[in-house]
């Protein structure tokens, strides 16, 4: 029986790795490890299942492959510039595969295709069956009875026949069906409406290509017509889909055994990222390795010495408050039954004071004994408001809503160790208790399914008895504690102490009772809304379906694909993994050729399901039954420019300038009849910034006197005066205005204002002709994230941007737009968060009534008396403008109305 040598095609795996993953995955040390360890696993099952003789990677160079560029200088022009992420794990992988010792095939201007094409070639009078490890259609050409492709995903191998009875050709067909179809992800055009369906009914009929295009006389008109337009274009197709035989590598198969494998080399590194499982498996195949390995052991949860206490009787709780009433400061958390911490229940509070100490007090459960609510309140209520006593939680937010809803209103000087984690280390992937806990202190916390278990299965945590819930929360405030003794030396004198102190820690109470409050919702007005959207739908349902001369799936990508591109005749724009793309992007490209009516149908109508299934039904699902109002989630470290996200529902994705999404924000209304909502919006606080960042005399001065700052740049630019102002013109100077900020390139100008890219170039290059002021800060802000390796705002929060040292030009350019972004987008999150504090603390101290509701990026949304609305208004918006001082004016826009919508 032939040996075997199994030739990987690292990129592609890598790719499917990193796509596969659902959810972000780090190394205790923060970076991405997602695809990684699906890649290792991968391998490692491999080698365990399969027995390879021979293992060797086949990889790109770059995405330049030279000689297929001078064949057509448009191959792989559309391909968007991979994740950085993504590119991250790709070197680790070389990494591990290097250490490991696994042969890398790589030469410049070459693709992994080319290079397994030659390998296959180098081999052919070997005693040896090549295994092609992947399942790109471009290798299908390489199938033979010696050569086959195997897919580790589907454990299932590909030869002639498994081909032919998958896909209706064979491996000699491969190249004359890729001629006909092309392949839309590098950009290679085939004949326009064909797929591989029609390719192959048309390859069986006609054997070649050239075939095809010899008989088109005999395809339907359309075909006819298509195929012959193909006529010039198809020899460079052909040559741009045949794989190169030939490419210059030296090959052995000696190089290629496993004996040649280190595993000892490897094994550190799967220490460090934290793949115990890798580790084991790799470990289980070779031993302790030819250097010394070491054990695979890996306990999954160490040891730790700790001292927890369960605490259910009066004498108990009497002298746990003795100890926190004489500590400066302790860490509590507090668990219930629900996440929804408005909602939800005490179920009990845990403590800790020092390292490996815990107390566990529980108020409700199935079995054990429990304290009274209202006794643990009554004697804890005023440990917690006494200001003397430093409080230290992890996502404080949750814990002091828990505590409001018992009337508890801590006091003294709060240290959030999920914050402070995401201000000093921002690119960790996880600033949650168990990922900061395993990192850091290298332990395994409990998980919470070891006690409530998992999805409708799952119970709540007083349906459990004390003893095992008061060792989960115990450990909770215990970590809670190792972590602040982590943080708080490391907060003390670092770069973001005074952003900390002064705005994240006080957001926390602005925010809590922000949530505290919530917002009232018109169920009905909503209902009414969702009728009249379904009677929408299915007019539009009806209406794609008339046009496509059948009924089908709307909701079903491949449904749509099919009728789009193998029946409807479009050009697919891109593919993905699992086919070619029918996502936004694409069907606004499709509308804007013309063709037919389908595309722009299904882009409303996919716009119109989304915002009815997000919100015109789900809204009212989420009122809380004991206020009657929305209690949204808003989030200090969801983004990393320092922007508040939310949650639960997410109240920033509501489109405004669409009518649908207006519409839903009518339904947001005031709680009773005495009361009207106030919005107030910083006006065009990014370009504000901007101008005073820059300091450029032309823009400063636009703001100054209060010009229509758009009109201005188009009257300047196009060298008009302000009346001869055209809409096109004011339109793509108010693109370039927040392109700058979003790093805005010629051809992405271009693509929105529909414009050449020539004429948005000159567009660009004459406004920074205009205003110099701008091109140098932007010039600046890059130079110092390159310096330095970060962005830092106006309040001193720092953004590392790791993609301007990346070898790929595409994800340089990336980090480009991140480093003045942030700087912009960054320090408006700050201004907003000030002047949120600023209007907390006035509304707190005074005898306005107003309470702040919402925040959705430059907006705040109050519920304000109708008798106090002159009032409410002058303190927003004298608060908001002067939160941070700016070189420039800055305006705030504030309505009055019933609901949301009419505020705004």
């Amino acid at each position: 029986m032939p040996k075997t040598l199994y030739l990987i095609d690292a990129y592609y795996q890598i790719y499917r790795a990193f796509f596969s993953v659902r959810q972000p995955f780090s190394s205790p040390t923060g970076e991405p490890t997602g695809a990684t360890h699906v890649f290792c696993m991968m391998l490692t099952n491999l080698i365990r299942r399969h027995r390879p003789d021979y293992l060797a990677v086949a990889m790109d160079v770059s995405d330049e492959t030279v000689f297929r560029r001078e064949i057509d200088p448009e191959y792989k022009a559309t391909r968007d510039a991979p994740p950085e992420d993504l590119l991250v794990q790709a070197d680790r992988v070389v990494d591990i595969l290097e250490a490991l010792g696994v042969p890398i095939f790589r030469v410049p201007g070459f693709e992994a295709d080319d290079l397994m094409a030659t390998i296959a070639e180098h081999t052919k009078d070997d005693d040896v069956r090549v295994i092609l490890v992947s399942r790109d259609k471009d290798l299908e050409q390489l199938v033979s009875d010696r050569v086959h492709m195997f897919d580790p995903i589907k454990d299932a191998f590909v030869d002639p026949d498994s081909l032919l009875a998958e896909k209706g050709y064979t491996p000699a067909q491969a190249i004359e069906i890729q001629t006909l179809v092309g392949d839309a992800t590098d950009n290679v055009p085939g004949i326009h409406g064909v797929g591989l369906k029609t390719a192959a009914k048309l390859i069986q009929k006609y054997k070649t290509a050239q075939g095809v295009l010899d008989h088109a006389d005999e395809l339907t008109p359309k075909q006819s017509e298509r195929v012959r337009a193909f006529a010039e274009q198809m020899p460079v197709t052909r040559q741009l889909v045949t794989l190169r035989r030939d490419a210059p590598l030296e090959f052995t198969l000696a190089d290629c055994t496993l004996d040649n494998l280190n595993v000892a080399a490897v094994l550190p590194i799967f220490d460090k990222l934290g793949f115990s499982t890798v580790r084991e498996a790799m470990s289980e195949l070779f031993g302790d390795g030819k250097e010394g390995a070491g054990s695979a052991e890996s306990p999954k949860r160490p040891e730790v010495q700790a001292d927890y206490s369960l605490v259910d009787n009066e004498a108990g709780l009497e002298t746990l408050v003795d100890r926190l009433g004489s500590c400066e400061v302790f860490a509590f958390d507090t668990e219930t039954t629900g996440l929804n911490p408005v909602e939800a229940k005490l179920v009990g509070l845990s403590f800790s004071v020092e390292s490996g100490v815990g107390w566990y007090v529980p108020v409700r459960a199935a079995v054990g004994k429990v304290i009274a609510e209202d006794q643990v309140v009554e004697r804890l209520k005023p440990l917690f408001e006494n200001p003397a006593i430093r409080k230290v939680g992890h996502n404080l937010k949750y814990d002091l809503l828990v505590l409001k809803q018992l009337g508890i209103e801590p006091k003294g000087v709060l240290f959030d160790t999920m914050i402070a984690s995401f201000l000093l280390e921002p690119m960790r992937r996880s600033h949650g208790m168990d990922a900061l806990v395993q990192g850091i202190l290298e332990h395994e916390m409990i998980p919470i399914s070891d006690l409530i278990g998992k999805g409708k299965h799952q119970i709540t945590m007083d349906q459990l008895d004390t003893e095992r819930v008061g060792e989960y929360a115990a450990e909770d405030a215990d970590f809670t504690w190792r972590l602040f003794e982590h943080f708080e030396p490391a907060m003390k004198g670092s770069f973001v102490e005074r952003l900390f102190e002064e705005t994240e820690m006080p957001l926390v109470r602005v925010l809590t009772t922000m949530e505290h409050h919530g917002i009232a919702l018109d169920t009905k007005l909503l209902a009414e809304i969702g009728e009249e959207m379904e009677q929408r739908l299915e007019t539009l349902r009806h209406d794609v379906h008339d046009a496509a001369g059948r009924p089908f799936n709307l909701d079903s990508p491949k449904q749509l694909a099919e009728v789009l591109f193998d029946e409807q005749g479009f050009t697919p724009v891109r593919k993905t993994k699992t086919g070619r793309s029918t996502d936004a992007d694409t069907l606004q490209t499709l509308a804007a050729q013309g063709g037919g009516p389908i595309p722009g149908l299904v882009l409303e109508y996919r716009e119109l399901a989304k915002l009815k299934g997000t919100y015109v039904d789900t809204l009212p699902t989420v009122v809380c039954k004991r206020t009657g109002r929305i209690h949204a989630s808003f989030h200090q470290t969801g983004a990393i420019t320092g922007r508040l996200s939310s949650s639960d529902p997410n109240l920033q994705n509501i489109p405004i300038r669409t009518e649908a999404g207006r519409r839903i924000r009518r339904a947001f209304v005031a709680g009773s009849e005495d009361c009207v909502l106030l919005a107030a919006d910083y006006s065009q606080i990014e370009l504000r910034l901007l101008a005073h960042f820059c300091g450029d005399p032309a823009l400063v001065a636009a703001f100054e006197e209060g010009q229509d700052i758009h009109r201005t740049v188009a009257a300047q630019v196009n060298g008009v005066s302000l009346e001869q102002v055209t809409s096109e013109q004011r339109s793509a100077a108010k693109a370039v205005n927040f392109g700058i900020i979003y790093g805005q390139t010629p051809f992405g100008l271009a693509r929105g204002l529909g414009i050449s890219v020539a004429e948005a170039r000159t567009f660009i290059d004459t406004y920074f002709l205009r205003y110099p002021g701008i091109r140098l800060f932007v010039d600046k802000c890059i130079d110092s994230a390159k310096t330095k390796g970060y962005a830092e705002t106006i309040l001193g929060r720092r953004r590392p941007i790791p993609e301007l040292t990346s070898r790929n030009q595409a994800v340089r350019s990336g980090g480009e737009r991140v480093a003045v972004n942030t700087v912009v987008q960054g320090s408006a999150a700050d201004l907003i968060k000030r002047a949120m504090i600023d209007i907390h603390e006035t509304l707190a101290s005074g005898p306005l009534a107003a309470r702040m509701l919402v925040q959705v990026h430059d907006e705040l949304v109050f519920e304000v008396p109708r008798a106090q609305v002159e009032e409410t208004e002058a303190v927003v918006r004298k608060r908001m403008e002067r939160a941070i001082p700016l070189d420039v004016p800055v305006v705030v826009d504030v309505g009055v109305g019933a609901s949301w919508a009419e505020a705004k």
